[in-house]
């Protein structure tokens, strides 16, 4: 395959993330400030139960690896297994690790981490995401994860698992309260098409803008860009 990028490099390696690329995506001025200038956009409280369902989540499928079962959450859903190497996992779940890729033209890195993997019964491997919410998903939530989903789809392929052209993404979302004081949350397993041939697009587009000649426009009604070009004038 072609590699990716233009033939300018960068003075050191940058590392594009799922997040990043969704900056990218919002915005390619202030992903444009963020990765160039080191510039972020100003950052608010994050929430801390997402992180901790991500762990006992991550646990309770990791129950399920070790007996070779497979979740309720997936059971009769879908064909097929997890990811039985658990010590292969632990270095793709790392935020500083993960599952990546390096373009050979412009030394920027992509890198993801997947929260758990599943192999398919003709052995194809799709991502599992784990998403908590306070209330049911609607018809179009799985559409912000797309570019997500589509570069994880990217990563594995580079990394020589063919990919399944689907990811499962599980939303979780507490609907009541036992006897015993336990939240009770309702999984809500969904199959979503993917597409690695787009996750190279968004990658491709993203480095463009990066090595670029010229500042990137903001988008349109940005609050970010205009809040930045304020403090600017006043300095």
């Amino acid at each position: 395959m072609t590699p990716i990028g233009t033939t300018s490099k960068p003075a050191k390696p940058m590392v594009l993330s799922p997040s990043s690329i969704r900056l990218f995506l919002e915005c390619p001025r202030c992903f444009w400030l963020d990765k160039i200038r080191k510039i972020k956009r100003p950052a608010g409280a994050f929430p801390s139960l997402p992180s901790g369902m991500d762990r006992v989540l991550k646990e309770h499928f990791d129950c399920h690896r070790a007996e070779n079962t497979v979740p309720e959450e997936l059971a009769g859903k879908f064909q097929g297994k997890l990811f039985p190497d658990i010590e292969r996992l632990k270095i793709w779940r790392n935020n500083f690790r993960g599952l990546t890729f390096t373009d050979i033209k412009s030394g920027i890195i992509l890198r993801g981490a997947i929260d758990d993997l599943f192999i398919t019964s003709n052995n194809l491997y799709a991502s599992i995401d784990f998403k908590t919410r306070g209330f049911p998903r609607k018809e179009d939530t799985h559409e912000y994860y797309q570019h997500q989903m589509d570069i994880y789809s990217l990563l594995l392929e580079k990394n020589a698992m063919q990919p399944a052209g689907f990811a499962i993404l599980i939303f979780y979302h507490p609907v009541s309260v036992d006897s015993k004081h336990n939240v009770i949350f309702d999984p809500d397993p969904l199959e979503l098409s993917v597409n690695k041939a787009r996750g190279e697009q968004i990658f491709r587009d993203a480095i463009k803008c990066l090595l670029g000649r010229h500042e990137p426009e903001a988008a349109k009604d940005c609050p970010f860009c205009k809040w930045y070009d304020e403090i600017s004038k006043q300095n």
